[in-house]
């Protein structure tokens, strides 16, 4: 292993700036506290989940936070045209489709793979994509170059994975605002990177310089170390740098740096590609002195997107061929990594709950959907769902009259005290979180004030739910589905919970499309992507998915 020279880049300019939605009820109820749920966006919330069970992963541990919950939701705004380009071919792979590559010099793995289609997409619908800018004050942990740094035993370290993250939504808002210093930022993360790159065989590897423990309980990582989900991000970084900027060195980079997917593993040297039984891994936590790895199911996934930015620019053959490679571990695995009617596991070496980044498991198979076109990566994505649907929601619960009983549970769903009301008419309570309870059947909403604060309530059709529409899952492209009933109601809601009705001219088998499935008023819909019916919701049993 060898350092190359830190010149090799043309020093970017300098920079010297360091640094609930609630929804209201119809008239006529009785409000359980004073007021209405705060307006405020409180941002990520990294709160361990009710129902949690001890073996559970620690975002804070971890190399990267989960995305936050409300990405699942993100419905992007794409031209007409480019959805009719992308729309899905009918193809729908299964696990164990394709074919073997064998090992061959270029690429010396041997690893089961699906041809899949390898789409361009609109920027919109890319992996990374932002809506609004960052704030050009940057809070999070810096050194003095505004580089991202890591802070840990009581020292500021390198950081390659937060550089590459923070690189890329440095150029996304660049692309929003074509503010110069969002660019400048993003070269001086990439060139960071470039600046302690380690090589083995001619490629470029990222080292992390301070001391890991794995999932804080596992093997203790000595530095230097490296993670495929770094090299994937970096290769995203310097693949969109030569885009925006049109510098050759930064195709250099990306060159050099898909270069070591192209490496077998060798115990004690910089590797994070390899295969098990017949899937070809692109490792998070490759072990530094072992042939071992841990396959981590979200971080396989986000370094992947590396070589999709890679070969959209370059349509290098091998590229194609490890990201359907890719691809098809990411299929193939998803039953192992699934828990039935629970959050999904992390990584398949130790299996611990994956906690937040269940709802990335969910998101980014949305983006495998986008990328392929493949219905099954959609089919994944709604599995995910129901096994664990999006749990930050935050909205007003309407509680009829009658009879309520509110419970606290243990982590295991013990029941630890409940309480029970009866109302005379139509109420309202606040909640944080509709979830699942360990060990409990159905839906249940975690009250934050009034009489059931710190209580949960069973979600109930008709009589205890979550007013307005929730739990949003977004497929980023639409699907098909063809109509299951004579005749086709459609439905639009107010922020109120208020639903107004139109019976569409849609029949039996007529095929439409949908492009989001949420909870209106706790009734799980889809909603219509094209036609005179767009934007209007539909029953979810209503259609015939794929």
């Amino acid at each position: 292993m060898a350092h190359e020279p830190t010149d090799f880049f043309r020093r970017s300019p300098a920079w010297s700036r360091r640094t609930l939605l609630g929804a209201g009820l119809a008239a006529g109820t009785l409000p359980l506290l004073g007021g209405p749920v705060e307006a405020a966006d409180p941002g990520p919330q990294w709160v361990t989940p009710a129902g949690a069970i001890p073996d559970l992963i620690d975002p804070s541990a971890e190399l990267s936070l989960p995305l936050p919950g409300d990405m699942i939701g993100r419905s992007p705004r794409v031209k007409a045209a480019d959805l009719r380009k992308l729309a899905p071919t009918g193809r729908s792979s299964e696990p164990g489709d394709g074919r073997t590559l064998a090992a061959t010099a270029a690429l010396p793995f041997q690893f089961r793979y699906d041809d899949f289609e390898i789409r361009e997409l609109p920027v919109e619908l890319r992996p990374y994509y932002r809506s609004t800018p960052m704030p050009l004050v940057d809070t999070g942990t810096h050194d003095a170059q505004g580089v991202r740094m890591i802070l840990t035993g009581g020292k500021l370290h390198d950081f390659p994975v937060g550089q590459a993250q923070y690189g890329l939504a440095l150029l996304e808002s660049h692309r929003l605002t074509g503010t110069l210093e969002y660019l400048n930022r993003a070269i001086k993360q990439a060139q960071r990177l470039a600046d302690r790159r380690v090589l083995r065989d001619g490629a470029w590897f990222f080292p992390h310089g301070f001391d890991y423990m794995l999932h804080a309980t596992y093997d203790l990582f000595r530095p230097p170390w490296y993670s495929m989900m770094a090299q994937g991000q970096a290769l995203s970084l310097f693949t969109r740098l030569y885009e925006v900027t049109g510098n050759s060195s930064w195709r250099t980079a990306a060159d050099a740096t898909f270069a070591s997917f192209l490496l077998p593993p060798v115990a004690g040297k910089p590797w994070g590609v390899h295969v098990q039984d017949g899937l070809l891994w692109l490792d998070e936590y490759p072990h530094p002195l072992q042939v071992r790895g841990d396959r981590t199911y979200n971080g396989h996934m986000f370094s992947a997107y590396g070589l999709w930015d890679y070969w959209i620019l370059t349509r290098d053959s091998n590229a194609k061929l490890l990201l359907q490679g890719a691809l098809t571990t990411a299929r193939d695995a998803y039953a192992a990594i699934r828990t039935r009617g629970w959050r999904s596991q992390y990584c398949l070496l130790h299996g611990k709950d994956s906690n937040l980044y269940h709802a990335t498991h969910s998101i980014q198979h949305a983006q495998l959907f986008a990328i392929t076109g493949d219905e099954y990566f959609a089919r994944i994505a709604d599995l995910f769902y129901s096994d664990f649907p999006p749990h930050s929601v935050r909205a007003n619960v309407r509680l009829t009259a009658g009879t309520h009983t509110g419970y606290r549970f243990s982590s295991t769903g013990t029941v630890l005290a409940s309480r029970t009301l009866k109302l005379s008419r139509a109420s309202s309570a606040p909640c944080v979180e509709r979830q699942k309870i360990r060990n409990r059947t159905g839906i249940w909403y975690l009250i934050n004030a009034g009489s059931f604060s710190g209580y949960h309530v069973l979600e109930t059709r008709g009589a205890r739910y979550a007013v307005g529409s929730n739990a949003a899952m977004a497929y980023l492209m639409p699907r098909v589905a063809t109509v299951v009933p004579a005749s086709l109601t459609a439905y639009t809601i107010d922020p109120n919970g208020m639903m107004t009705s139109v019976v569409t001219d849609h029949h039996a088998g007529e095929p439409v499309s949908y492009d989001m499935r949420a909870v209106l008023n706790g009734v799980e819909h889809l909603r219509l992507a094209s036609g005179p019916y767009a934007g209007r919701w539909v029953g979810f049993s209503a259609l015939k998915q794929g």
